[in-house]
């Protein structure tokens, strides 16, 4: 269920997070591997319960740890190979030939393209696949991989602060 609850100290110290000035700016703070692992544990109860916020933080904790460039939603596991991320010039392109697009929205959840204003907000974009499709693995460049790699580092972080707000929320009630 959780994949980082044999990571030792050592392990957590040895996460690289590049690009902690963006951070800053999107979240006020800079991510710390120890801090959001030490949430995660206390929040699942030692990892012994399951807590579908710190399960998707321990998703992006692990994949940032292994450098793995997968996309993390908050959908049904089976549903995640259904989606194949695409470039936005490409999503842009499909929209336009009258093709479904989807967008992130709110919580993660993909929306459908309704409109073009759509992709003057957001980058990140997919396309439902057939289950044959799905089971084949996408080769992504190293630019792709660094930008999921971001976006992974920015969506821990922000589970972070929802499990702290979540915490200090129950502490005040």
């Amino acid at each position: 269920m959780y994949k980082t609850k044999d990571l030792t100290e050592k392990d957590l110290e040895q996460i690289e997070i590049k690009n902690q000035a963006e951070i800053v700016q999107y979240i006020g703070s800079e991510l710390n591997p120890k801090e959001a692992f030490a949430l995660i544990k206390k929040e699942s109860k030692d990892f012994t319960q399951p807590n579908v916020k710190a399960e998707q933080a321990d998703a992006l904790l692990y994949a940032i740890y292994k450098g793995e460039a997968t996309v993390v939603t908050t959908v049904e596991p089976e549903i995640v190979n259904a989606w194949k991320p695409i470039p936005k010039h490409q999503a842009l392109t499909t929209f336009e030939a009258g093709d479904k697009v989807y967008a992130l929205g709110i919580d993660n959840q993909k929306v459908r393209v309704q409109s073009k204003d759509v992709f003057d907000f957001t980058d990140t974009f997919f396309i439902k696949v057939d289950t044959e499709e799905s089971k084949e693995k996408t080769t992504l460049t190293n630019e792709q991989v660094k930008i999921l790699k971001l976006k992974k580092e920015k969506e821990l972080a922000l589970l972070s602060i929802r499990l702290k707000r979540e915490k200090n929320n129950k502490t005040a009630a």
